[in-house]
């Protein structure tokens, strides 16, 4: 298993020296992606990201199936005001990629503000070349 060590942020440039290789690289840009489509709330470009067996497993035990997820993206009681993601840390084995992150957040939801600091956790599989977002689960982190 190859770890690997990614420093990003949600609009952040990637630069070559901190990626070790293309595969590093294509974790990097799937997982940006994810995170660009889902801030402008873009569902053809998130169900692009996202592996048709994609699952969420929210920080208070609840699962969402693929649909459910894009579901929730696509509510209007729903809107992001900000978002960050950094302390990306990826531990890859062939076509499989589990990568650690840290991904802070507010905005509304059904009315009510949140304001979230998570561990995430991603699964990310490669198929026909591509990098998909199979799983992501996310932890709040409790001061």
């Amino acid at each position: 298993m190859k770890r690997i060590a990614l420093s990003t942020a949600v609009g952040l440039v990637f630069a070559a020296p901190a990626m070790a290789s293309d595969v590093d690289a294509g974790i990097a840009a799937a997982i940006k992606t994810y995170d660009e489509t889902w801030d402008r709330k873009d569902l053809a470009g998130l169900e692009a990201v996202l592996a048709p067996e994609y699952v969420y497993f929210s920080s208070k035990g609840g699962v969402l199936s693929r649909q459910q997820w894009l579901d929730r993206l696509s509510n209007a009681t729903y809107r992001l005001d900000s978002t960050e993601r950094g302390e990306m840390d990826a531990h890859v084995s062939g076509t499989a990629a589990v990568v650690g992150t840290r991904w802070k957040g507010h905005g509304t939801s059904k009315g009510k503000p949140f304001r979230d600091d998570q561990r995430c956790s991603m699964a990310l599989t490669k198929a026909s070349g591509e990098w998909k977002v199979l799983s992501e689960h996310c932890t709040q982190i409790v001061p």
